[in-house]
C-alpha cells in the first residue's frame, strides 16, 4: 500500500512547552515562548527578545551538545508515547533521521570565550575535521540504544524537519527500515542569534506572522521527534495510530542565497509535488500549517504561493507567533501541531495576528481556536539556500 505510512510516537521540546498536553495548552492558548535572552549579554545589542525552551532537556551527556541533547530527550519521549522499548527495537531496523539548520555550535560558541591562542590549535582542528559540528543523529540513535550506523543529520535549514520526516516515509514505503524516529532540533546560539539580527529580520518584541504590521522573526530553538513506522506494524503491536503520513514533497531553487524566488518557485512545487504524492486535490487540503516567519517578504510570498495553489476557502495558520522560528525543528514542531490538530479536530490560530496582509485569497486562521472536521493538512516548510519542503498528513 503507498499510503500505509503511520505516526505512533511524538516527543516535543519547544520553547511554549515539553510535551504533547503542555504543548497542545499552549497553542490553545497562545501562550507566547518570548522571553528575554538568557545564557549571554545582550545589553549592547539592538534585539534582545528569543523563544527558548526552559525545561532542560534530559541528558546530562556534556560530550553532547544542546541540539543532541533536545533531539534524544524528545526521541525517548516519542519512543515512549509509541511503547517502544529498547528491546523491543533489538531485532527491529531503525533509522534515525535529525534535520538541523545550525548542527551543534557549542564546541564553536564556548572558544569564543578562550583565549585566542586556543584559537585552531591542533584539537580544534581536529574537532572541525573529524565532524563535531554534526553529530545530532549519531548521538541520539547511541542513548536510545539503536544502531548508529543508520543515523542521518539533514542540513536543509529551515526545512530541514520536513525533510527528515519525509526521508523517513520513503524508507519504510522501500522496506529500508522497521521504524524511522525522524524530525528536526536545533539548540538556541548566539551564531544564530547575531547572525539573524545583523540580517535584520528580528522582530523588536512580538513575531505577527502575515499582519500589515510585521517586523520580522523570533529566534528559537527545539527538539521534536516522531515515530513512524508501517501501518500493519502498529496494528501488530496494538498502539494507537497519532496520524497518517500520506504525501511528502521537496524542491529547491537557486535564486538567492536568503530570498526565496518572487514568486514562491521552490514553495509552490514542493507543494503541488506532495499533493501528486498523496492523491489528492487541493481542495481536499482541510488546513495548511503555514512556514509564516513574519519577515515582510517572506510572508508576502508565501501568501501569493497559497493563493495560487489553493481556493479561497482554505484555512492557514503559523505557530511560530508564539513559539518563535525553531530554525531545524521549525518544520518538525508544526507537524507535532498537525498531528494534534488532526486528534483533537481543532485548528489554531495565527497569535498577535490582526490586519491581515492583501492581496490574501485564503482564509486566515486568527483570534481564536476554530473547531471543524479536519481530515489532510499540509505542513510547508522553507528555508535558506532554496530549500522547500511540504508534507501531508491525514486524519488516523
Amino acid at each position: 500500500m503507498k499510503n500505509d505510512v503511520v505516526i505512533t510516537g511524538m516527543g516535543i521540546y519547544s520553547p511554549i512547552g515539553c510535551g504533547a498536553r503542555d504543548f497542545w495548552d499552549a497553542l490553545l492558548e497562545g501562550r507566547t515562548g518570548a522571553n528575554a535572552v538568557t545564557g549571554f549579554d545582550t545589553s549592547e545589542l539592538t534585539r534582545r527578545i528569543a523563544c527558548q525552551v526552559k525545561e532542560p532537556p534530559g541528558s546530562d551527556d556534556i560530550s553532547c551538545g544542546r541540539a543532541s541533547r533536545l533531539a534524544i530527550a524528545a526521541s525517548q519521549q516519542a519512543l515512549k508515547t509509541a511503547k517502544l522499548t529498547v528491546t523491543s527495537l533489538t531485532s527491529a531496523r531503525v533509522a534515525t533521521i535529525v534535520g538541523t539548520t545550525m548542527g551543534e555550535t557549542e564546541f564553536i560558541e564556548r572558544r569564543l570565550d578562550s583565549p585566542k591562542e586556543e584559537w585552531l590549535s591542533q584539537e580544534h582542528a581536529r574537532q572541525i575535521i573529524g565532524g563535531s559540528p554534526g553529530c545530532i543523529s549519531r548521538n541520539t540513535a547511541i542513548h536510545i540504544g539503536v544502531d548508529p550506523d543508520d543515523a542521518i543529520d539533514l542540513y536543509g535549514a529551515c526545512a530541514a524537519g520536513n525533510m527528515a520526516l519525509g526521508m523517513a516515509r520513503r524508507r519504510l514505503l522501500e522496506d529500508r527500515c522497521d521504524v524511522a524516529i525522524a524530525g528536526g532540533a536545533d539548540g538556541f546560539s548566539r551564531l544564530a542569534f547575531l547572525g539573524f539580527m545583523r540580517l535584520r529580520v528580528m522582530a523588536a518584541n512580538v513575531c505577527r506572522p502575515f499582519d500589515e504590521r510585521r517586523d520580522g522573526l523570533l529566534v528559537g530553538e527545539g527538539g521534536v521527534m516522531l515515530v513512524l513506522e508501517r501501518e500493519a506494524s502498529a496494528k501488530a503491536r496494538g498502539v494507537p495510530i497519532l496520524a497518517r503520513m500520506i504525501g511528502a514533497g521537496n524542491a529547491c531553487e537557486d535564486y538567492h542565497p536568503t530570498r526565496p524566488h518572487p514568486e514562491g518557485d521552490g514553495l509552490t512545487r514542493s507543494t503541488r509535488a506532495a499533493l501528486e504524492d498523496a492523491g489528492l486535490q487541493p481542495n481536499e487540503i482541510d488546513y495548511i500549517c503555514a512556514h509564516g516567519t513574519g519577515t515582510p517578504q517572506n510572508d508576502a510570498i508565501e501568501v501569493g504561493v497559497m493563493n495560487k495553489c489553493f481556493p479561497s476557502a482554505t484555512k492557514f495558520s503559523s505557530i511560530k507567533a508564539i513559539t518563535g522560528h525553531c530554525m531545524g525543528a521549525a518544520a518538525a514542531t508544526e507537524a507535532a501541531q498537525c498531528v494534534l490538530s488532526l486528534q483533537h479536530q481543532t485548528l489554531i490560530p495565527t497569535w498577535h495576528l490582526d490586519t491581515v496582509l492583501q492581496p490574501c485569497s485564503l482564509d486566515p486562521l486568527q483570534g481564536s481556536p476554530r473547531t471543524g472536521r479536519v481530515r489532510y493538512v499540509l505542513n510547508n516548510s522553507a528555508g535558506f539556500g532554496g530549500y522547500n519542503s511540504s508534507v501531508i498528513l491525514a486524519v488516523a
